[in-house]
């Protein structure tokens, strides 16, 4: 059985795509596949944030299809950029892995959609149908609700959503969710067991968490560890 993302409109309004992503290979891999898709047109692509700033300015897309990791400007940046523009697009991110924090602030820069690396491209132009048709998309069963949610969240004012903590909080994070007590977290980064606590509730209060399986949580949907 085909699913959702296989199935083709009848009727396709144009949309104009600007691809903006680090590695020319991948850009060029895309555009390549684009050339056969029926109503989706690439009008530009770069791998530089500013730039990706300039083109949409000059080229007036529908969707610009960005990565998290672009030289000069990342593109929560190039995002923010484009939103004082003249012209606003939409935004369709790629992402390497789930991020909630980051994903909450895309959403509110005005992304539509959120897609990890590892989809395939049929589901990468139905992410940005969607999109161009005024509806959101993230991956997965209820990506839409979860979408929905992020939308009115409040970004954090640093570029990378895990600068919510600090580098010592972030390791005792990976120490926690390895299953360390908090007097072995003490002893393996060479801290006072009180330093310790206080790092740690420093990180309970900070992503709002109750127990050990709230860091837990947060550190594979934030990318400090991996499952």
């Amino acid at each position: 059985m085909a699913k959702a993302f296989d199935i083709q409109p009848t009727h396709l309004p144009e949309i104009k795509i600007i691809i903006a992503d680090e590695r020319k290979l991948f850009r060029q891999g895309l555009i390549s596949l684009f050339a056969t898709e029926l109503g989706i047109l690439v009008v530009g692509d770069t791998g530089d944030g500013i730039e990706a700033v300039k083109l949409a300015s000059a080229k007036k897309p529908d969707v610009v299809v960005l990565n998290l990791h672009l030289a000069s400007l990342n593109g929560v940046g190039a995002a923010k950029r484009m939103r004082k523009g003249t012209h606003q697009p939409d935004f369709v991110f790629l992402s390497t892995h789930h991020n909630e924090l980051l994903m909450k602030e895309a959403f509110a820069l005005g992304a539509r959609a959120y897609l990890i690396m590892s989809c395939d491209f049929k589901e990468l132009v139905f992410a940005i149908r969607k999109v161009a048709a005024g509806d959101y998309y993230l991956t997965g069963p209820a990506g839409r609700d979860m979408a929905l949610e992020y939308i009115g969240a409040t970004a954090p004012s640093e570029d990378s959503a895990i600068n919510i903590l600090t580098r010592s909080e972030q390791e005792i994070c990976r120490l926690l969710a390895d299953g360390l007590s908090t007097k072995e977290v003490a002893a393996r980064l060479h801290i006072s067991i009180r330093t310790a606590e206080t790092h740690r509730a420093s990180v309970m209060k900070k992503i709002r968490g109750k127990n050990v399986t709230d860091i837990v949580k947060f550190c594979i949907r934030n990318g400090i560890i991996r499952i």
